[in-house]
């Protein structure tokens, strides 16, 4: 072997040592159909491929259902199952006809066990019937500007004009999890609820691997059927910083999930975007004075790429004046942060003092006729009303 050829060898076989260490391409490596990285707060994308391909969703499906339940003011009244409900296949939380629970504990079934039982009995509970409760999901969507996303039922079971895409889904999980009932309850590992009127002789168990294994796992949600293939939805905080990755299709989702997530939290970081507080002054109408100041502290932060901390804007948002009374630490307007165009955070302006109301002044009127009706008091010694 000459020297060129041994060379080109040497340089090969380092580049092949380093290459076994250093992170591949996200597209590369992950073995998902499609696949969509959001971060939480703004929902913007981080990484992805294929995300707007419509795919069907499995169990990932009982995010919305979840959503709704979490949103209906209901989880704690009590309900009766009706018997019709658990006529269905698949995964099941082991309901019983006519049994008496909540809905908090649906919710957990649903959710942590994947009961198609569990999904059926919200939707006829909150929707009337499967299809009454479908219209309500698919309302929320809308609503969601979810617009690649349509229900045709509350479990995930295979049907036509069920689908999603990998970044509708994110971003459905991404707004699920900001509701603190469902992120509690997708974040639980393991709960004991009643059976048929007995406390805590049904368990219940969290499908999600990811959950007490991955650095900062906190939900959400499994999924798979024979035509979706394996689908996952997970959210994981570290350092600030708050990522939700959905795959649509993915036979390695476990391992998918970890490095992607590792990847979202090498490139994003918590950065803060004040480096002092931000003062201002507010006209304040009625009040013992003309004007208050306002503090936004410089606390605020925002999860950005490192090229991407000097490009956000910063806008002022207060009202030309306000009613006194004001409070101390009553909030009169926000700081916003913008990147290329979309909020990414924001800072609130709180008074700094109270300003109370002023005293109403006295009517001029009324102040001269009980002058002279003074007048003509101490004159004739006694008193006279003046009208």
């Amino acid at each position: 072997m000459n020297a060129v050829v041994k060379k080109w060898a040497a340089c090969l076989m380092v580049f092949l040592l380093l290459g076994a260490v250093w992170p591949v391409s996200s597209a590369a490596a992950v073995s998902a159909r499609s696949y969509a990285l959001v971060e939480q707060t703004t929902g913007r994308v981080i990484a992805g491929s294929n995300m707007d391909t419509r795919l069907p969703m499995a169990s990932t499906t009982k995010i919305m259902t979840g959503l709704l339940a979490c949103e209906s003011g209901q989880l704690d009244k009590t309900f009766t199952v009706p018997p019709e409900a658990l006529t269905v296949e698949g995964s099941s939380m082991g309901l019983l006809p006519d049994e008496k629970l909540t809905l908090r504990t649906l919710v957990y079934g649903l959710l942590l066990e994947s009961g198609n039982d569990a999904a059926n009995t919200i939707a006829m509970l909150l929707g009337g019937s499967v299809d009454g409760f479908a219209a309500q999901m698919n309302a929320k969507a809308k609503a969601l500007q979810l617009g690649n996303t349509h229900f045709a039922n509350p479990s995930g079971l295979g049907a036509d004009g069920h689908y999603t895409t990998a970044l509708d889904l994110a971003r459905l999980g991404a707004y699920a999890m900001k509701n603190p009932d469902f992120a509690q309850i997708v974040g639980t590992k393991r709960i004991t609820v009643s059976y048929d009127g007995v406390q805590n002789a049904r368990t219940l168990v969290n499908h999600n691997r990811l959950l007490g294994s991955y650095d900062g796992e906190i939900g959400i949600k499994t999924g798979f059927t024979k035509k979706s293939g394996r689908c996952l939805v997970s959210c994981a905080r570290r350092g600030g910083v708050t990522l939700v990755l959905a795959t649509l299709d993915d036979p390695d989702d476990w391992r998918d999930h970890a490095a992607l997530l590792d990847q979202g939290f090498s490139v994003l970081q918590a950065r803060p975007l004040l480096t002092a507080p931000v003062e201002r002054r507010v006209r304040v109408a009625g009040g013992v004075q003309g004007t208050v100041a306002v503090r936004c502290d410089p606390s605020v932060s925002a999860a950005l790429r490192a090229d991407e901390a000097g490009k956000v804007s910063m806008q002022v948002r207060l009202p030309g004046k306000v009613n006194a009374p004001v409070q101390a630490g009553q909030k009169l307007g926000e700081l916003r942060f913008t990147l290329d165009g979309k909020e990414i955070a924001h800072g609130d302006f709180l008074a700094i003092a109270a300003v109370m109301k002023a005293p109403p002044k006295p009517n001029p009127f009324v102040s001269f006729f009980a002058t002279v009706g003074g007048f003509f008091t101490r004159l004739f010694g006694r008193h006279i009303s003046v009208r």
